[in-house]
């Protein structure tokens, strides 16, 4: 189990996978993988920094900080002023202007990585996690404690330590993984994260801006400082360098948790012995499926991520309404996995299929609670409308798993989607004729996708005279290219014949060989080819498993009708 999960759930195991490109980090509850998480280089949520003010935006109450990272750091009004906006009741925040001034000096923390094109966002409230604390500098020298820890005895017995042990004037967070722990393990936690102030204290007084006075914890170490316990069963690490160095960190952090730790040395890749691999690969694609036939489809956007519940091929023996509830409510338990496990954040819709009875839209609202309890990301869970839509956000710190893994198709922009073969074929028509209009060149050559091409003359070249005569005026011909993408074509202009003799053209009587790799896999009866971009169609066999050789029997500039040869 994770720290902070609820009573009752599933011993955790930790994978490691660690290569000269990429650290990768599987979090097992029972058989399920509910967390991946991927370091490639070094991260900068959590960096403290000495920066300078680059320009000051009124119209944004924000400035843009120069931390010597790959862009200008953003930070709003409300993180440069010392004091916490919601802590102090929300009073009338000054205009950025007053709080900065371009050239100022700064320190500042990242609390948000780059997304896309936008830059990291900062707070000049800084704090420092350990294992049980957060040390913090935001104004507030008072104790508080995780809302996870619901005991109202356990929680008043930790602040009372904490509030004993922090140094005068800091401010202090207890952690949810810090239930049970001691006055020793509290003020040791203490100690080391005063003497790392200290540190960063020296370096900001030494270094010039822009400066990296503070570096978070690599992932393999943030895990063992964030999530492992008593309660996590084994951490398998296939790297005996990192293995090693975890071992060490333990002994001085946790003596009893070394026997947890494991070097793996099968000849399998760890994650592939695991059964990871495969769950990335589902992670990875939009539909999730569900227990008994219901699905997810789970869509990211800029703006918000929408994930939208059906029911597939499970009916229930009793009723629509129960087939609905229990499709839902394994959405709901499965949606809790999904938001860990592709680590998605910021404003999440979930579209339930509708529920008409008030009773079971608050039974999976309280599974989806539920399910989002083990979550260490802070999570907010609205109500469920009668239309069945639940709105809710998680706290996003760093791009999703699938922006991670993933990149925009350079075919389709990140769209998912292409024209369809006659949406292009009127494109490429339109174009002819303004080129004909603008020229009086003999003929135009059209380099296409088959089904455009197809679009183009017809299955059965039945469009060719029309769109030569009548659409274009123009000698033309159209010469299909498996290779080419279905958006991007091409038009030659010049001399018929010369374009004739470049780009083939076949006369009736030819007599050519077609084999299988001619053939084009499109809808259509008979066999369809393209031979030298030439569209042919044999309408004798479906399909062909070796090269037949075939006598063409008509013919025109980018269309043929053969007959096999026997």
């Amino acid at each position: 189990m994770l720290a902070g999960g609820a009573a009752g759930v599933e011993q955790a195991d930790i994978v490691v996978n660690v290569s000269p490109r990429e650290t990768r980090v599987a979090i097992l509850e029972g058989s399920r993988l509910c967390e991946l998480l991927v370091e490639r280089e070094q991260a900068v949520v959590g960096n403290i920094y000495k920066g300078r003010v680059e320009n000051v935006v009124p119209a944004l109450d924000a400035a843009f900080v120069d931390c010597g990272i790959e862009r200008n750091v953003f930070i709003h009004v409300g993180d440069a002023v010392p004091y916490d906006p919601v802590k102090e009741g929300s009073p009338k925040l000054p205009r950025i202007g007053d709080v900065l001034q371009k050239g100022q000096e700064i320190i500042v923390q990242v609390t948000k990585g780059p997304l896309e094109s936008k830059g990291a966002r900062a707070t000049a409230r800084l704090s420092l996690p350990g294992r049980y604390v957060v040390l913090t500098r935001d104004g507030q020298a008072g104790v508080g404690v995780s809302k996870k820890i619901e005991d109202d005895t356990e929680r008043h017995r930790l602040r009372d330590i904490a509030a004993g042990v922090k140094p005068a004037g800091w401010g202090c967070i207890v952690r949810t993984r810090a239930q049970g722990a001691g006055r020793a393990e509290l003020q040791a936690d203490l100690r080391f994260l005063t003497r790392t102030w200290e540190t960063i204290d020296e370096k900001a007084e030494k270094s010039k801006a822009p400066a990296t006075l503070y570096e978070d914890l690599s992932l393999v170490f943030e895990i063992l400082r964030d999530v492992v316990d008593q309660r996590v069963r084994k951490m398998v690490i296939d790297d005996r360098e990192t293995h090693d160095r975890v071992l060490r960190l333990l002994e001085t952090m946790a003596p009893t948790l070394m026997d947890r730790v494991e070097l793996y040395e099968g000849q399998k890749p760890i994650f592939t012995e695991y059964g990871v691999e495969q769950e990335i690969e589902r992670a990875l694609r939009p539909r999730v499926w569900l227990p008994h036939g219901g699905h997810l489809s789970i869509e990211e956007t800029e703006a918000l991520t929408v994930i939208d519940v059906n029911s597939g091929r499970f009916t229930s023996p009793t009723s629509l309404a129960d087939t609905v509830l229990r499709t839902n409510l394994e959405a709901a338990d499965e949606i809790g996995r999904q938001l860990r496990l592709r680590d998605i954040g910021g404003i999440i819709v979930i579209d339930f299929i509708d529920m008409d009875r008030p009773d079971h839209r608050d039974r999976v609202l309280d599974a989806m609670r539920v399910a989002l309890h083990h979550d260490r990301m802070r999570t907010r869970v609205m109500h469920i409308t009668r239309l069945g839509l639940m709105e809710m956000t998680r706290k996003r710190t760093d791009l999703s798993l699938g922006h991670q893994l993933m990149e925009a198709c350079p075919w389709c922009n990140g769209s998912g989607r292409i024209m369809e073969p006659t949406t292009v074929a009127t494109r490429i028509v339109n174009e002819l004729r303004m080129r004909a209009a603008e020229s009086k060149v003999g003929g135009f050559v059209v380099l296409v996708d088959p089904p455009v091409a197809l679009a183009l003359i017809g299955p059965h070249g039945e469009l060719v005279e029309g769109l030569e005569r009548v659409e274009v005026g123009r000698a033309v011909m159209v010469r299909a290219d498996p290779n080419r993408h279905r958006e991007h074509f091409e038009i030659i202009a010049g001399d018929v014949r010369k374009l004739e003799k470049e780009y083939g053209f076949l006369t009736a009587g030819d007599l050519i060989d077609i084999g299988p790799e001619a053939v084009l896999n499109v809808p259509t009866e008979g066999l369809l080819a393209q031979v030298k971009g030439v569209i042919i169609e044999v309408p004798e066999p479906e399909t062909i498993s070796a090269p037949v050789k075939v006598r063409i029997v008509k013919s025109s500039r980018s269309y043929a009708r053969g007959t096999a040869v026997s």
